[in-house]
């Protein structure tokens, strides 16, 4: 008996410790998308301004070696290339299939999308810098969420799996 009471407990915190990474998975998330996200910008101004790339070229080359990024940028760049896609509603549909993207982001992310490609190099260059600054914001909120929430949550989750187990035992 005492031995399928160990098993038991062994099964609860095995699933709690499951259950405590998945609760932390999407701040995690969130951060690795977000710092994706200015290593993308950064390497997209140069691009833009000094190479003086098509946008649908740019977003490829600027995507490139980005885990969360790089398939939905290079999608967006196919999708560019096609003459009657409008640059907005690609670049919306790109936000939206992208993950750890939550709710202050992707209006920041999309503002940007409303600019790229409509205007010269330096009012583009303007706007990348502005969404650069806003992308730092977020981020710097983001691993604040990951530091408090992130770890708190798991904790909580192991602490009950372990008052289970007492209780069991």
């Amino acid at each position: 008996m005492m031995v399928l009471r160990v098993m038991g407990g062994a099964a609860i915190l095995g699933a709690t410790w499951d259950l405590a990474r998945r609760a932390a998975r999407p701040y995690e998330v969130r951060v690795r998308t977000l710092e994706e996200w200015q290593r993308f910008l950064r390497q997209l101004m140069p691009l833009i301004e000094w190479k003086r790339m098509a946008l649908a070229g740019a977003v490829t080359e600027a995507g490139r070696g980005l885990t969360y990024l790089e398939p939905a940028m290079g999608r967006l760049g196919e999708r560019l290339r096609d003459r009657d896609t409008e640059l907005r509603g690609a670049w919306d549909h790109m936000l939206l299939s992208l993950p750890g993207l939550w709710g202050e982001d992707r209006p920041v992310l999309s503002e940007l999308g409303r600019v790229l490609g409509t205007s010269d190099a330096d009012h583009q260059h303007n706007h990348l810098e502005a969404a650069v600054r806003e992308v730092d914001r977020l981020l710097d909120d983001a691993r604040r969420a990951r530091s408090r929430d992130g770890r708190m949550l798991p904790a909580m989750v192991g602490a009950i799996g372990m008052m289970v187990v007492i209780l069991m035992l």
